[in-house]
């Protein structure tokens, strides 16, 4: 594991006037289907690491005896770890460390096992796991290893009972970004980014101070923002997290230098958050998104219930969320989802795969990222994105430059403001309703309410 495992995105883009912002939304449809016998015996890591999960763990269920038996067991763990089964994903990683004679994979492993621990709640186990693979040759952070300490015997996000409800008021727009209004440790702490690309949940040192979060003694790691800007990322505790009617107890947050998330850009202006709600916090519940309504509602998941279903099309790696999507309506590309990016991005190495005839250079777009960090990219005209029902034409998209932790690109608010959200995070996937069909659904009409089936909705 690298230093940048604790990498935090909150992506905000400052697009140039030769950046154009027009979309087009359409039937999502592929040029051809996903190719039968995808994954074979001499490939299996390579399509897991491409993203094929559901397919990796289709061919190890039937190839028998074919793998030797450690192997087996390793890429049987991770391909249920990345599906999101984390609790079904120990005792086949744990085989595979027991098993394994080389101290790298051993390593390995003993990190897997690490983060399906963190996942399940188990902090005691994954700090465990962690100093394990410290001892294999993996370069698991002092601070972190502390900091997972610091929960043996904390019942994380305790308090609500399965099927519980909540249903917040979402803020939106300037910048395009949705947020919340929580109370931490019965305080009021004002508008928090509802950040699905976050690892963890996030605070400034001033908010964190204010709502007297509980910081950790040498929980202390070093975070990398969207540009790779280094700052330093403490870690603590608060005893409640209350959104809108449910209250979460033994929350962690990370704490941030009070400038982390303070922008000045030309297209919004200034502003400056004072946290975000993480994706380790967010996966305790089925979430909707409704950027029209400006609404959003949660329903608190039963821990014991194995996830992951069939179809799925969202999934976990390096601690994030990654969706199934077409680009150029070619199967499939795994892009960072993260409602807490403005910009919809592609990497270089998507665009690699996808066989595309490249970035054009001419035209680049400024981006601010998390640390104040600004960064200049490429653009690509005539992108197709494609996710569940829909796919959308940018007539311009971001190219971004590095890809490590993100891997072919970033599904961002710029793609999912355009519909209502379906996060289900028990069954692993994401879905997408146009505004108009659910009031016709329901009975109603877009004239009713005002919605029409093209705006962007803002605040």
């Amino acid at each position: 594991m690298r230093r940048r495992l604790l990498a935090v995105l909150l992506a905000l883009a400052v697009a140039a006037c030769t950046f154009s912002r027009d979309v087009s939304i359409k039937t999502h449809q592929l040029d051809r289907p996903l190719a039968g016998g995808l994954v074979n015996s001499f490939n299996v890591e390579e399509q897991l690491k491409n993203g094929y999960v559901p397919e990796v763990l289709e061919f190890l269920a039937a190839s028998g005896r074919s793998l030797e038996s450690t192997r087996m067991l390793r890429l049987t763990g991770q391909a249920l770890l990345e599906r999101g089964d984390y609790r079904a994903a120990v005792l086949p990683l744990e085989r595979a460390h027991a098993e394994e004679g080389r101290l790298a994979y051993r390593g390995e492993a003993a990190w897997l096992l690490s983060q399906a621990h963190y996942w399940g709640g188990n902090l005691g186990d994954a700090a465990r796991w962690a100093r394990t693979a410290q001892s294999e040759g993996v370069r698991v952070p002092d601070g972190w290893v502390a900091f997972l300490q610091s929960g043996l015997g904390r019942a994380v996000y305790g308090g609500p009972a399965p099927g519980d409800r909540t249903a917040m008021a979402m803020i939106f727009g300037r910048p395009d970004l949705p947020r919340v209004d929580v109370q931490v440790n019965d305080r009021q702490a004002g508008g928090i980014v509802f950040d699905t690309g976050a690892s963890i949940s996030l605070l400034t040192e001033e908010a964190a101070d204010r709502l007297g979060v509980e910081r950790v003694p040498d929980a202390v790691a070093s975070a990398y923002g969207l540009h790779r800007v280094e700052f330093p990322l403490h870690f603590g505790w608060a005893s409640t997290v209350k959104l809108g009617n449910v209250t979460l107890r033994n929350v962690p947050f990370g704490i941030l230098p009070n400038d982390a998330l303070e922008f000045d850009t030309e297209g919004s202006g200034s502003f400056r958050f004072i946290g975000v709600l993480g994706a380790h916090l967010l996966k305790e519940f089925d979430w909707q998104l409704d950027y029209n309504r400006h609404r959003i509602q949660g329903i608190k998941l039963d821990p014991a219930v194995p996830r992951g279903s069939k179809g799925q099309n969202l999934f976990f790696r390096r601690l994030k969320p990654m969706v199934r999507a077409s680009l150029f309506q070619q199967p499939w590309f795994l892009f960072l989802f993260d409602t807490g990016s403005e910009p919809t991005m592609v990497t270089r190495s998507g665009l690699r795969r996808a066989k595309t005839g490249g970035m054009e250079t001419a035209y680049p777009v400024t981006l601010e990222g998390i640390g104040k960090s600004k960064v200049s990219w490429g653009k690509l005209s005539n992108v197709t994105v494609g996710i569940d029902r829909f796919m959308i034409q940018y007539k311009d998209m971001v190219v971004k430059e590095e890809n490590e932790g993100i891997e072919d690109g970033v599904l961002g608010s710029s793609f999912l403001l355009h519909f209502i959200v379906e996060i289900r995070f028990g069954a692993m996937t994401l879905t997408l309703e146009r505004p108009y069909e659910r009031l016709l659904r329901e009975g109603g009409s877009a004239g009713e309410t005002g919605i029409t089936t093209s705006a962007s909705p803002r605040i």
